[in-house]
């Protein structure tokens, strides 16, 4: 984690560093297995965690420059603060609902894979993608926390040439309660207008952690995803590795394949079941689960079984908590492809 911190402060300062270069930006699902490990790695002593101090009430929007507060990850979250000293509870999303499809994981995506190599050429010119994301930030002890979730969605443009555009944007609010709607909307409903915060590169300057095209064939493919993502962080990795791959480029039919194809080849790869992903479409899930976090985690990708396009990104806590602010099993990130 520290390597992959330092790697992205180095690509951010670049501009004003005669000795920058060569490393690529780790991805949010790198980022997001970091922080993970990190808030679930118990605390020296106890002290911090048996004082109490009054706070006053106040709502704030976790961003890119938060970080006394909250560590941020792709995605925001909007927390209200009570001094009061009970335990302190994230909202979450939903779980999604799965429904047992029969097939174990790598026959199912072998038939993802011949579907999609089937699958209709991807339109000529600046390659246009659309992510939905949320991630679980952080905890606050004791204080009672009333929270939304915020969504970003993040649309981007790239070119050929390596230049490109991103705007990002906040998504509607979901709340846990009904109280959680009326005390956002008494502070002033902040995030609500979904102002967009637009960032334009030149050629070249696209901040991918690949500047070529991914492989078409499989075997070449599993390697090239490497970069950036170590086989050693276990078959996780490679979930982590598609994700951020999906974030930088429209895939042909063929890469699409090839994409099935590792993943079928994944160690402990399962199918999770038929599901109805969180923008409504019928989808193929499947999974891994790891404990590379420091907590037993869910990693699920979400698959259109008709042309194998990547729907969605789910991770999970599925036993227990450590100590972040939610209660076991629960949803602590998610992303929507569109």
């Amino acid at each position: 984690m520290l390597d992959d911190t330092v790697r992205e402060l180095r690509h951010l300062l670049s501009p004003a560093d005669p000795a920058a270069g060569g490393a690529g930006v780790p991805g949010a699902g790198t980022r997001t297995a970091g922080l993970l490990r990190i808030l679930a790695t118990p605390a020296v002593t106890e002290a911090a965690h048996t004082r109490r101090r009054p706070v006053r009430r106040r709502w704030f929007l976790a961003g890119a420059g938060a970080v006394a507060a909250s560590v941020v990850t792709a995605g925001v979250v909007l927390v209200a603060f009570d001094p009061v000293a009970t335990p302190a509870y994230a909202a979450t999303p939903a779980p999604l609902t799965y429904f047992p499809a029969g097939d174990p994981g790598p026959a199912a995506l072998e038939r993802i894979a011949v579907a999609a190599q089937a699958g209709t050429a991807t339109p000529a010119g600046p390659e246009h993608l659309v992510v939905e994301s949320w991630s679980l930030h952080g905890q606050v002890d004791g204080e009672r926390v009333t929270s939304a979730v915020v969504p970003v969605v993040r649309e981007v443009w790239r070119a050929a040439d390596g230049s490109g555009r991103v705007v990002e944007r906040y998504g509607a609010p979901v709340f846990r309660s009904e109280d959680g709607r009326r005390a956002w909307q008494q502070q002033g409903s902040p995030g609500a207008d979904g102002k967009p915060r637009e960032t334009v590169f030149p050629a070249g300057g696209f901040p991918g952690m690949w500047t070529d095209r991914p492989p078409a064939e499989a075997a070449a493919l599993a390697t090239w995803l490497q970069t950036g993502h170590p086989a050693g962080n276990g078959p996780m990795e490679t979930l982590v590795a598609i994700t951020d791959l999906a974030r930088e480029r429209v895939l042909s039919p063929a890469e699409r394949a090839a994409v099935v194809r590792v993943l079928a080849g994944v160690p402990g790869i399962a199918s999770t079941g038929a599901v109805t992903d969180r923008a409504g479409r019928h989808g193929a899930a499947f999974s891994v689960v790891s404990d590379r976090s420091g907590l037993p985690t869910r990693y699920t990708l979400i698959l259109d079984p008709a042309d194998g396009r990547l729907l969605g990104y789910e991770q999970s806590l599925t036993t227990e908590a450590g100590k972040l602010d939610v209660i076991a099993p629960a949803v602590i990130g998610y992303e929507i492809y569109r």
